[in-house]
């Protein structure tokens, strides 16, 4: 087993001993190491790199985000952690641009244990380290410019609701990674996990969104992709038309609101991987597009020969990191290929599978028209006979 190298950083030294006692079990399984305060972690990793810093916020000297920006600018690989019972707003704001999760103070060994467990993906290819090293220096993912220039004129509108800006920021895949990133940070100790951009913003107020996005800065407006023949337009209308068509067909399934929810939820970010490696690499993904299109091959297929890694296991990791909830992980590790490990029934996964798949019959990109319906996956949950009715019921949603 690889062992994961872990870095513990606080001023108070007997912190660090009862941390070092509620982790003794884990010697087996990580290689830990505790420093007292910034300079001493940042010294540590210069001799040796690690796979996971938890640190603690407020410390005299370097506080936390300070140490958590060196790390991102000089290690941006090592998932960044903060462990702390401060609730200073200020620091806190500062934090969660840097730093991947929060936990807070008093924390259960086995909730750090699932924490950390959870940041520590395997791997160690070349290409996985690469993948570690972009999705490790993401602060931000870029917005659309007209969504976010929308966005900033709500919030400067006093009769503003968070029916508005929820509607909005669930339009956008970065601004929805971003809120649902912040609001299940563990920094507001809710006991449950919210999984969609309105409820997020019912529970943090409007007053409280508008100083994370006008003070703060937690969403920004993107510059165009440097790539030639694809636009972050294009996505955001694919990855709409995919939202609205997944939430339309759980409705046609009669399922719950919150499958709704989540089918639409999970139709806007099951694309982010494109956006993350569109954005890094945008000449090698204008190849991606080009082999797509010239040979008539899924996506995730044109981009594994290119980067050794699909849009959907990068999307997941950078989401996972940012501890979004579960089930949109899934939708989006699993919205190309639903097999194995399905439930019998309806899921917010099919709905998202079977409206990326379909949706690019028309009026797309051509990167999204070689989608492919997994129907093996449909018939073993009993819905087969259900893709004809989703097919008429997709012509006729529209996209952006």
């Amino acid at each position: 087993m690889n062992t994961k190298r872990i870095l513990f950083v606080d001023d108070e030294p007997m912190v660090l001993q009862g941390l070092q006692r509620m982790l003794r079990q884990m010697r087996g399984e990580w290689d830990m190491v505790f420093a007292t305060g910034g300079e001493a972690a940042l010294k540590l990793m210069a001799q040796a790199p690690f796979d996971v810093i938890v640190t603690d916020m407020r410390m005299p000297g370097m506080n936390g985000a300070e140490l958590l920006q060196q790390v991102m600018r000089l290690y941006p690989s090592t998932v960044r952690l903060v462990l702390s019972g401060h609730a200073d707003r200020d620091l806190v704001a500062q934090c969660v641009g840097v730093a991947h999760q929060y936990i807070s103070k008093p924390c259960e060994p086995e909730q750090l244990k699932t924490t950390i467990r959870s940041v520590c993906i395997p791997g160690g290819d070349q290409a996985s380290e690469e993948i570690k090293r972009i999705a490790g220096s993401i602060i931000h993912l870029p917005s659309v410019p007209l969504l976010y220039s929308r966005l900033r004129r709500a919030l400067e509108d006093e009769n503003a609701t968070t029916q508005t800006l929820g509607d909005i920021i669930q339009t956008d895949i970065g601004m929805t990674a971003k809120i649902l990133k912040l609001v299940n940070s563990a920094f507001f100790g809710l006991r449950r996990t919210i999984d969609t951009p309105h409820e997020a913003v019912a529970y943090l107020g409007v007053e409280t969104v508008k100083t994370l996005v006008l003070a703060n800065g937690i969403f920004c407006e993107s510059p165009a992709l440097e790539t030639k023949i694809f636009s972050l337009e294009s996505l955001w209308h694919h990855s709409l038309k995919v939202a609205n068509g997944a939430r339309a067909i759980a409705m046609a399934e009669e399922a719950d609101r919150h499958i709704q929810e989540a089918s639409f939820v999970g139709g806007i970010l099951h694309d982010v991987g494109i956006l993350l490696l569109a954005a890094n690499f945008p000449e090698a993904y204008d190849r991606v597009v080009e082999i797509v299109v010239q040979e008539h091959i899924p996506v995730p297929q044109a981009e594994e020969r290119l980067f050794r890694i699909s849009h959907a296991e990068v999307g997941a990791y950078l989401l996972g990191l940012w501890g979004i909830p579960g089930p949109i992980l899934d939708i989006v590790r699993k919205h190309h290929w639903p097999l194995p490990a399905l439930p019998k029934g309806f899921s917010p996964i099919l709905a998202v599978h079977t409206a990326d798949a379909l949706s690019g019959l028309k009026n797309q990109h051509p990167l999204f028209e070689g989608g492919e319906l997994d129907e093996v996956a449909l018939e073993n949950a009993g819905l087969k006979d259900r893709i004809a009715v989703w097919r008429t019921l997709l012509s006729n949603t529209t996209g952006a």
